[in-house]
Parts: structure tokens; C-alpha cells; sequence
């Protein structure tokens, strides 16, 4: 009988392998990923026309949020124009500076909205 009583588990020593079995899996924070940045957004364009043409000014904050360094891809309607890209702190945040000529190319006006990216090289 005492073969039989050892193989039988009580409720409570059920409880205590659970417990440690759980412990092994990590918690659901640890399972989410991490917070990516944005990779694109959606900004109104300002003419300029005192900026060289092939040059766009961004401001500090937005080339952070969208990890810009060199240059910037702005598209609208399907079309896309590659740009270089100054940062300025005197830009306000929801603004992108291009040269009127450039604005030209992509069929829009000031003022409009438009799709920003960072270029992936």
C-alpha cells in the first residue's frame, strides 16, 4: 500500500509544480516588442523659394521621431521626389520646407499635405 500512496500526488504538491513551471514562462511584458518609430508621416508642405532646389528643411523633432539623416522621400498622389535634408529648429513640427521648383515636379501647391519618409540606403 505504501507503493500506491506515493504515486497518488496530493492537490497541494500538484499546485507547487505548477507554480514552478510557471515561473519559467517570462512575463507578457517581456513578450511585447518594442515601440518603432513611425517610419513615414503625414506633413504639410511650405514653399520657399529661398531654399536651393533639391533641398528640404525638417525640423529637429520630426527627424528624430523618423530617424532622418540624409535625406528624405516625399510622396503624394503616387508620386515621389527624393530631397536632401537640412535640419532647422525653427521649423514647426508638422512642416516641410521645399523650394517652389520641386513642388512643381510633384504637381502640388503650398500648403498641401504630404506622405514624409527617410530614405533606406
Amino acid at each position: 500500500m505504501s507503493e500506491e500512496n506515493k504515486e497518488v500526488k496530493s492537490p497541494e504538491d500538484i499546485k507547487k509544480e505548477i507554480k514552478s513551471l510557471i515561473s519559467i514562462i517570462p512575463p507578457a511584458s517581456e513578450l511585447k516588442e518594442k515601440k518603432k518609430p513611425p517610419k513615414e508621416k503625414r506633413l504639410k508642405v511650405r514653399r520657399k523659394d529661398e531654399i536651393n532646389k533639391g533641398f528640404a528643411i525638417i525640423s529637429e523633432k520630426l527627424s528624430k521621431e523618423l530617424e532622418i539623416k540624409d535625406e528624405i522621400e516625399i510622396s503624394v498622389k503616387g508620386k515621389r521626389i527624393q530631397l536632401k535634408a537640412l535640419v532647422q529648429q525653427n521649423v514647426p513640427e508638422l512642416e516641410v520646407w521645399v523650394n517652389s521648383e520641386d513642388l512643381k515636379t510633384l504637381g502640388i501647391e503650398d500648403n498641401s499635405t504630404v506622405t514624409v519618409r527617410a530614405v533606406m540606403k
